[in-house]
């Protein structure tokens, strides 16, 4: 592994791992300003590690991943100024997982300069990137599931129709907590799922029709999915009859969209 390899790894790691920390640690309790410094060096880092690769690809003869690495560069260190001189802690919460798509996406569509395929890494990695996929769409589906009977529950409690409630069914905070456990666990395994197929993709050059598939653009709806709806909840302070029905609407959208890509793939019926 070539320390391009090294530290384009470190860049789309770093960028993930900061993403996770902003949408955890920007919030409005001091608790939280630790976890926003950490977020920040981690982000910093990343930044950093991508540097170096945009400029080892202006020194090689072959530049294959410059255009998607610069603007995530270009984005971040204006990211890191608006935080360090203007006090801007939420932007890192937009630009960090925004520099993780654009690296995602470079990484997928032309990725480096690929070593040896060495058998037993190649497959564990790729074993790793499908289970991490399909655990984190299984929990997108579990999530719509408890939405569903988080809103019924609120509108018969609303209207106080509490004769209509099931006797089995656990209390509404207790539905709430469950789907924000969903929601952070799904997040942390597509997350993973997309970091490896990614990184997997870099280092062992895959034939081109797994670069950008359907199944990657589809996990790849399903991780701004859960972005979109982590950011409603823990940003911008949504309630969770909000984050409910946006999890029911997201839902519904991911199925169109898988769907819809099955009908272009094989022709239409």
């Amino acid at each position: 592994m070539t320390p391009e390899h090294i530290s384009s790894n470190v860049a789309l790691l770093g960028y993930a791992f900061a993403a996770l920390l902003y949408l955890v640690g920007v919030g409005k309790t001091r608790r939280t300003i630790g976890t926003g410094n950490v977020a920040l060096a981690v982000f910093t880092a990343a930044t950093l590690a991508a540097s170096y690769t945009v400029i080892s690809q202006l020194q090689s003869e072959q530049p294959t991943m410059l255009s998607g690495l610069l603007l995530a560069v270009a984005i971040s260190w204006l990211a890191i100024l608006g935080h360090v001189k203007f006090k801007l802690k939420l932007i890192g919460a937009f630009v960090a997982p925004l520099a993780t798509l654009i690296v995602l996406m470079q990484f997928f569509v032309t990725p480096g300069h690929p070593i040896a395929t060495d058998g037993t890494g190649s497959s564990l990695l790729l074993t790793l990137h499908v289970t991490m996929a399909i655990l984190g769409q299984a929990f997108a589906i579990l999530a719509c599931a408890v939405s569903v009977f988080y809103l019924w529950q609120q509108n018969l409690l609303k209207k106080k129709l509490l004769s209509q409630l099931p006797q089995n069914l656990p209390a509404i905070d207790r539905i709430d907590k469950l789907l924000r456990l969903c929601l952070w666990t799904g997040y942390v395994f597509i997350t993973l799922g997309l970091l490896s197929g990614a990184i997997y993709t870099q280092l062992y050059a895959p034939p081109s029709s797994w670069m950008l598939s359907a199944k990657v653009v589809w996990a790849t709806v399903v991780w701004l999915w859960y972005l979109a709806t982590l950011l409603a909840q823990n940003i911008f302070n949504r309630p969770s009859k909000r984050i409910a029905q946006m999890c029911l609407a997201g839902f519904l959208l991911m199925a169109l969209s898988y769907f819809g890509m099955g009908f272009f793939l094989t022709g239409g019926p």
